[in-house]
């Protein structure tokens, strides 16, 4: 092969040089998204300011060639070998620390095992798998077989915790936590994405291992501020879904963590009891209202219907009663709604916990160990607190009591329904607002969603 073809620099980023000017545009072209700030800024007629861009770029020309992300760095091969008929001559600079001991004491499910030896053909790159999949046993499993010191970013307390008492379980040793206070390292370190920012000089060094929690629902800036800093030789993105409710940033997760290297099929997750398929409830309501155009106007009206808030409750207690129920978990995505309907089922002789934004941390933890316990006939929560991070197996029936259009908020908040438990029935009521056409559409979105589980 000719020695005038490209190289490739792989390290905390890929550094591209000797290309042709049409494959650097390509590449340019690949690596450029809308900013979906700027489209919602023209399409409400918003100000927008000087920093605002209508592109993003996510590349950095340089003497000589282009540096970019290193996720994207197999797409770059590609293109390499489609427009130069070659691969590039690679360089690979990135870390590999010195090995830990470590052992993996749990045992996979098959699925669990499929993606893990597919992972564990690829450096870098994104395991997808719904609610109850095991991704945290599946991402133990790798820092086992890897034996690189490893670092997993999350993105919220609750989560830094589950995570730790996941690598106590499965791997038998105290990770250490960066975060809520904390700052250690060790073999294994748990770290608050908001945390890890300010502290990347010190992180950097340790880890042959990064491995991002909830990949989708993160900062787009974790991606370019804190990803893009570690030069470790193993990059992995975890995810239930790889949409992101920016849709165009999907692409970051992939510009950044690498390709998708397995995505688990929801009906191996239901053949083999990892999760239970849930029965769909769907009842028209009564709302009505001149929609505009405003939407958010129009979610204000909804949640402040009378005739619509009784029905729900009513179909609440009406559930409640029933034996062997379970904890019922009403969402919405309006704290005032959520605080509505605990008031209103409390005066109904129902046992209410509320979960929003208002609630302390530390008390978010009695919460849970109560409704495992029975002792709490509801959990009215915000969609935002209890699509991650809520790992709850009393939870039985869903009430969507707002209408929800991104699919993977969607799948995540049904995901927290279907974690099984003995004599459980899982049960989605899902509310459509016939008389208003743009919530019938969210409402045949969802149920395309729906009709998938």
């Amino acid at each position: 092969m000719s020695e005038d073809r490209p190289t490739m620099t792989v390290a905390a980023q890929c550094l591209l040089t000797g290309i042709t000017l049409p494959l650097e545009r390509e590449i340019k072209r690949q690596l450029t998204i809308d900013n979906p700030q700027y489209r919602a800024a023209k399409k409400y007629g918003r100000w927008i300011g000087k920093g605002v861009r209508p592109e993003l770029k996510y590349y950095q020309p340089v003497p000589g060639g282009l540096r970019f992300p290193r996720g994207f760095a197999n797409q770059a091969v590609l293109l390499c070998r489609e427009m130069l008929g070659c691969d590039p001559r690679i360089v690979d600079q990135r870390r590999l620390a010195q090995e830990i001991e470590i052992c993996f004491r749990g045992s996979l499910r098959n699925y669990q095992q499929e993606a893990v030896d597919k992972a564990l053909n690829r450096s870098f790159g994104v395991i997808e798998a719904g609610t109850g999949s095991g991704k945290t046993v599946m991402a133990l499993a790798l820092v086992a077989a890897r034996r690189q010191p490893s670092l997993v970013i999350v993105h919220t307390k609750e989560l830094l915790y589950q995570w730790q008492a996941r690598v106590q379980e499965f791997l038998g040793v105290e990770p250490a936590l960066i975060g809520d206070g904390r700052f250690a390292l060790a073999a294994v370190t748990i770290a608050i994405v908001n945390t890890a920012r300010k502290r990347l000089q010190e992180l950097v060094p340790h880890f042959g291992q990064l491995i991002v929690d909830e990949c989708h629902r993160v900062p787009a800036n974790l991606f370019t501020d804190v990803v893009s800093s570690f030069d470790c030789h193993y990059l992995l993105g975890l995810s239930a879904t790889a949409f992101r409710s920016d849709n165009e940033l999907t692409k970051l997760i992939y510009f950044y963590m690498g390709d998708r290297i397995h995505r688990v099929d929801k009906r191996k997750l239901v053949a083999t009891g990892a999760i239970l398929a849930p029965e769909i409830i769907r009842s028209n309501t009564c709302f009505t209202y001149r929609y505009r155009g405003d939407y958010q106007a129009l979610i204000k009206a909804l949640v402040t219907h009378e005739g619509r808030n009784q029905q729900i409750i009513d179909d609440i207690v009406m559930m409640a009663r029933e034996p062997d129920c379970g904890t019922i978990l009403v969402v919405s995505d309006r704290v005032s709604h959520c605080q509505l309907f605990a008031d209103k089922l409390q005066a109904r002789g129902l046992r209410v916990a509320l979960l929003t934004g208002k609630v302390a941390p530390e008390l978010r933890a009695a919460i849970v160990d109560e409704v495992q316990t029975g002792k709490v006939d509801v959990l009215a929560a915000t969609l935002q607190l209890i699509s991650e991070g809520f790992d709850c197996s009393g939870l039985s029936t869903l009430f969507l009591t707002t209408p929800i259009s991104f699919e993977g908020r969607l799948l995540q908040v049904i995901g927290r329904i279907m974690r099984p438990a003995e004599n459980k029935r899982a049960r989605v009521f899902d509310y459509v607002d016939q008389n208003i056409p743009t919530l019938v559409r969210s409402a045949r979105a969802r149920a395309l969603v729906l009709s998938d589980l």
